[in-house]
């Protein structure tokens, strides 16, 4: 090649061969590129430096390099370093691929993709079997670190991924951060302080939980106590067995207190839902059940033994406001039944007055045991039977049965061929009362139908052998055996027949004639007698008229007589 000692100067570039080595107009250099952009100088393909390389700040794709001297580097892809050296104080950013290089610095520290720096102290070039990256003094690492191995204290704020038996040390004494693995191999020993998650079935033992969560699959075990809300009111577990929701001191077993409205709920969706308390697990024969579900919308209360169901009323201090039993119906709150502290039982009343009282209609298909009197206000039907033995002596065949007041509102009915005595125990006829006195308003006496307005009346022949008296509760002792005491006596169709030896008498007892009306003028302001009024065309119409027989003819104005052949006149 021609020795040239020339200086050149190229306005518009330079360019050997198409893409060997270029020089642009903008001054940019382009070894193995045509086309030289954003940097001074652009090389396409491998590069070595046999001598030193300084420079401010290298960026590099792939590269080898002994040794490295620099105060910053970007590397984008991988670099080969014997050393890495770097000046006091400085940020070494995107190392990406690095392997087995020694950092030489002057112990100011040397910050990774942050300016926090990492103190690192200056060591030997490892060998092949070294590690790749070697700290000796703290590190800080903000970002993710990925090892295959990690030695001595590894003091951090939060560590993911998974650790194997390999790559932990035999004990991981007491670490003071957050340990944070997606699984432990081979099981976690020793005392953790906080735990933000756990899986598995951990066996947890913990002296208070504060306000983390816990999320165990496993046994969480609180030897002393377990507190949920403030001081651990909202739910409380004391190693004394009791349970309190509400409270942080509850008194019995399980203990729920509220301010107000509180509800313990069991609900199940389909099926039973039940609570037994008792003396046998697993709801036993010794025991006792509140179920509901078993038939549809039913509530029901069991006791499996062979004991009692007791209902206690006011079981604690004396007082006098006692209260009772109700049955109310929900939809109207109306109370269908109560029964008082006082043992009333009422039905369809508030307020029982008696043992029993039933407002309505009551009935009863069995026996009815009544201890005391037995009062009705309104009718008996049916058909009642009494009992052979009864105080008064009710139906038996012979004795006499004795009562002090019978009323009957509605029929009475003497058995056919039975006799029913009055001041008698020995009747003689179907009614006897020939010992006493019976007063009637109206009797009928051989018929079905007494007349309205009647007083007696009779088909049949009547035989009077002593006193009756009509329309009167007197019978006068100096009167007749008959005494009528009303303001008429009428005799339809009828006719009155006096024997022989009979007489009619107007205010005397002993009549002297057939008729004796001598004494009518001294008993009353009428001291007449009339006899019929009849004119002559009511005359002519007479048929089978006796002889002897007197009139009044209207039309003459004259007494008349009947001769049995004409009428004529008696004046």
């Amino acid at each position: 090649m021609a020795n040239i000692r020339k200086s050149f100067n190229f306005r518009t570039g330079l360019q050997v061969d198409n893409d060997n080595f270029v020089v642009n107009a903008n001054g940019l250099v382009g070894i193995g590129t045509s086309i030289p952009q954003g940097y001074l100088l652009n090389v396409h393909g491998d590069t070595r430096v046999t001598g030193l390389v300084t420079t401010g700040e290298l960026y590099a794709g792939t590269g080898t390099v002994g040794v490295l001297s620099a105060t910053s580097a970007d590397v984008s892809g991988i670099l080969t370093v014997g050393q890495l050296k770097v000046g006091s104080s400085e940020i070494v950013d995107n190392l990406i691929g690095y392997a087995r290089t020694t950092f030489i610095t002057d112990n100011a520290g040397v910050g990774f993709h942050t300016t926090a720096k990492l103190g690192i102290n200056t060591t030997t070039s490892p060998g092949a079997s070294d590690v790749e990256f070697k700290v000796h003094g703290d590190a800080n690492v903000t970002g993710i670190l990925t090892a295959s191995t990690l030695s001595g204290t590894l003091p951090v704020t939060d560590l993911s991924g998974t650790l194997t038996n390999d790559q932990l040390p035999t004990d991981i004494n007491k670490p003071t951060g957050i340990i944070t693995a997606s699984s432990f191999v081979g099981g976690l020993t020793g005392t953790a302080t906080t735990a933000s998650s756990l899986t598995g079935n951990p066996n947890i033992t913990v002296t208070s939980v504060g306000t983390t969560d816990v999320n165990a699959s496993g046994i969480v075990t609180a030897t002393t106590e377990l507190n949920v809300g403030t001081g651990g009111t909202a739910l409380t577990a004391l190693s004394t067995g009791r349970l309190g929701v509400g409270t942080a001191l509850p008194t019995s077993e399980i203990q729920v207190r509220k301010a107000s409205d509180s509800l313990v709920e069991v609900v199940s969706d389909s099926g039973e839902a039940r609570i037994s308390i008792g003396n046998s697990v697993g709801v036993g024969n010794s025991s006792g059940v509140l179920r509901f579900g078993n038939n549809q919308r039913t509530l029901d209360f069991i006791n499996r033994d062979t004991g009692n169901i007791n209902m206690v009323l006011h079981g604690g201090g004396s007082g006098i406001d006692t209260g009772r039993f109700d049955w109310i119906y929900g939809q109207n709150n109306d109370e269908l039944m109560s029964l008082t502290y006082g043992g009333s039982l009422g039905i369809g009343i508030t307020n029982p007055s008696h043992t029993l009282h039933v407002v309505g209609t009551s009935t009863v298909t069995g026996n009815a045991f009544v201890g005391g009197n037995l009062s009705v206000d309104g009718n008996i039907s049916g058909t009642i039977t009494l009992p052979s033995l009864i105080t008064s002596n009710i139906d038996v065949s012979s004795g006499i049965s004795t009562f002090n007041i019978i009323k009957v509102n509605s029929s009475f009915t003497v058995g056919y061929g039975v006799s029913l005595g009055i001041g008698t125990e020995t009747p003689i006829q179907d009614i006897d009362a020939r010992n006493k006195t019976a007063l009637f308003g109206t009797i009928g006496i051989g018929t079905d139908v007494v007349y309205s307005g009647s007083l007696l009346t009779a088909y049949g022949n009547v035989i009077v052998d002593g006193s009756i008296g009509i329309g009167t509760t007197y019978i006068n002792p100096s009167g007749g055996y008959v005494q009528l005491y009303a303001p008429l006596t009428e005799i339809y169709d009828g006719h009155i027949n006096l024997n022989s030896n009979s007489t009619v008498g107007f205010d005397t007892s002993d009549p002297k004639a057939v008729f004796d009306f001598s004494n009518v003028g001294a008993a009353t302001t009428r001291p007449v007698m009339i006899v019929p009024n009849i004119n002559n065309s009511t005359i002519t119409g007479i048929a089978e008229t006796p002889s002897g027989s007197i009139i009044f003819n209207t039309s003459t104005s004259k007494f008349q007589g009947y001769t049995g052949t004409a009428w004529v006149d008696l004046h």
